[in-house]
């Protein structure tokens, strides 16, 4: 059985700052030209409990653009020695909201913020549906729907 979605500790460990630690988040969706469009995401991190936020640099183009009509997204971790986690994979909905901008950005790892000085991207959230993951403990699911 799932547990319930909680962000916070274990897997807020592992994905805030992660590419600091030399870790890659990869980010997947469908792009307008019908393909997966996969890359890795730098500035992901732990907006709550439930969700998720990156920066898009680019308001007017791939992610930003597209999730508008195709909202579902899929995240992949992997540190084998990180804090948290060794893997995790997400699924979710993302959706821009820039009134998320300010803390954000605020929270981006230094080297992403150096990305975008004059902040022309956009806050993407994304609502996290379920988790799997593999921990200290053995492999662990988490959804948000679970009671």
């Amino acid at each position: 059985m799932a547990d319930r979605l909680d962000l916070t500790g274990d897997v807020a460990a592992a994905i805030d700052g992660a590419a600091e630690r030399g870790h890659a988040i990869v980010l997947g969706y469908i792009g307008d030209d019908g393909y997966a469009a996969i890359s890795f995401r730098g500035s992901t991190q732990v907006h709550g409990p439930r969700q998720l936020a990156l920066w898009a640099r680019k308001p007017d183009e791939g992610l930003a653009k597209v999730i508008a009509r195709r909202p579902h997204v899929s995240l992949l971790y992997y540190a084998p020695d990180g804090p948290g986690p060794k893997y995790l994979s997400i699924h979710g909905h993302a959706r821009v909201d820039s009134s998320a901008n300010d803390g954000v950005y605020a929270k981006m790892i230094e080297g992403e913020r150096q990305q975008d000085p004059e902040r022309h991207g956009v806050a993407v959230v994304i609502d996290v549906e379920t988790v799997n993951g593999f921990g200290a403990e053995g492999p662990f699911s988490m959804h948000s729907d679970a009671s």
